[in-house]
């Protein structure tokens, strides 16, 4: 009996020293809250968000308060009390809060301010008030967008054309000029001003919009509608008719090249290259384009082409390709086709650096070139390629010869110009006059 007094004596002392064990370790434990905030910009704008994330892994969280503070001014974003159980404390071990605050609607101003977050547990340190962990996280509220001032009275643009527009940011700040969706790249030039050359793509028939933007550090955005006038321009719509001769002579470089275009017959490679890889290749172009321009802009005069050669197809023609009679694929021509005598040397349009010197599928062997401002060349269907990527070149420098690798079906140079991605018409870059008024003599007045 007294045995069995002895254990049970020793069971409950354990299990009291259990209690109290689990009592100090977890019901007493000493951590406080974790707190952590992500994506509080150092400088706010009028609109930003933030994520406060809270974690206990103890007892776990019992109370939170987040308050934002500008001088007197204190405004509670979020207080939460959690449930506790006595034993266990709280179940909300992690947590967070995703705000977006306006500070205009909230009635602060410019100027410093601090977010703060205050957390307990559900510890019983503390007379049972818990542990509790504060943060103060300062930054400051910039609430002014920049200013900006379109320099360009009025903008001459035309279908499948290239345009400048000018234009001064009163400070600092993210800019460019949006048409019709796209963007288009702003290059400093002096004192707080821009220019930025522009396309309407040849597929498109209005305009939408047309406007200047710039953001600040703070996000703070302004945009402002450029004055500009559509110029009329149509383009031609061509038949091309496609000869068994002519799948024959070509489609087999396309079969060499690409496992996909593997067709069942050569009509249907030959759909699968002029419009699949017609997509991919001029993606690709989009893509080299479109990256920022790395060397000046020192374009002296119009673009100089394929020197004593005939025009044999123009930019913006929309094809429709026949076969036997029946319609089967369509595509926009984006550039000059010029003729000369086989194998001519093709000399460089302007000085520039080479991006793009390689394959390239419909276009054949094929060299692309920054003139800078995002202003680009391309010459397709060479029979060489005599420069390489990185390479700098003169306007005149041959680059290779022309020839018919690609879908060309003779002899000749495919001439391509881009702004920022965007095929454009050469003519206006082959035209002194154009390129004088339009581009260059503006450009002086602010270089």
């Amino acid at each position: 009996m007294k045995t069995f007094l002895k254990t049970l004596v020793l069971l409950f002392f354990l299990a009291l020293c259990g209690v109290a064990g689990y009592l100090f370790f977890i019901r007493m434990e000493g951590a406080a809250p974790q707190i952590s905030v992500e994506g509080l910009p150092r400088l706010a704008g009028r609109r930003f968000s933030f994520t406060v994330r809270l974690r206990d892994s103890g007892s776990g969280l019992h109370r939170v308060r987040v308050l934002l503070l500008q001088g007197r001014k204190h405004l509670l974003l979020r207080e939460e009390t959690y449930p506790l159980s006595f034993w266990r404390g709280s179940s909300i071990k992690n947590v967070s809060y995703r705000f977006t605050i306006s500070p205009l609607e909230k009635g602060l101003g410019e100027g410093p301010a601090r977010l703060v977050v205050e957390a307990w547990d559900a510890s019983w340190r503390n007379t049972l008030k818990g542990n509790q962990a504060r943060k103060v996280f300062p930054f400051a509220l910039d609430l002014t967008p920049p200013r900006i001032t379109v320099l360009s009275s009025t903008v001459y643009i035309a279908r499948g054309g290239s345009a400048l527009v000018l234009y001064r940011v009163g400070e600092k700040a993210r800019s460019g000029v949006r048409l019709n969706g796209r963007v288009f790249r702003g290059y400093p030039l002096k004192k707080g001003i821009y220019a930025a050359l522009v396309a309407l793509p040849v597929s498109d028939t209005t305009v939408r919009e047309f406007l200047v933007f710039a953001e600040d550090e703070a996000g703070n955005r302004l945009e402002i509608p450029v004055n500009y006038y559509v110029q009329r321009r149509r383009y031609p719509r061509v038949r091309m008719r496609i000869s068994d001769g002519f799948l024959q002579r070509k489609m087999p470089e396309f079969l060499s090249r690409y496992p996909e275009a593997q067709k069942e017959d050569l009509l249907k490679t030959f759909l699968w290259v002029n419009q699949t890889l017609r997509q991919r290749n001029n993606q690709k172009i989009a893509e080299i384009t479109s990256r920022p321009s790395e060397i000046s802009f020192t374009l002296q005069g119009p673009l100089k082409a394929l020197p004593h050669s005939a025009k044999r197809s123009d930019f913006g023609e929309h094809r429709f390709y026949y076969y036997r009679g029946r319609r089967v694929s369509q595509a926009w021509h984006l550039g000059l086709d010029l003729a000369s005598v086989a194998h001519s040397p093709v000399p460089a349009a302007a000085a520039g650096r080479v991006v793009f010197a390689d394959y390239l599928g419909i276009y054949g062997n094929t060299v692309i070139l920054d003139h800078g401002l995002g202003l680009y060349t391309l010459y397709a269907h060479l029979a060489g390629i005599e420069v390489q990527p990185g390479q700098r070149v003169s306007a005149g420098q041959i680059i290779g010869h022309t020839d018919t690798t690609g879908l060309a079906g003779g002899d000749h140079l495919h001439f391509s110009v881009l702004v920022q991605g965007v095929f454009v018409n050469p003519m206006e870059w082959l035209d002194p006059r154009w390129v004088a008024h339009r581009i260059l003599d503006p450009l002086s007045l602010y270089r």
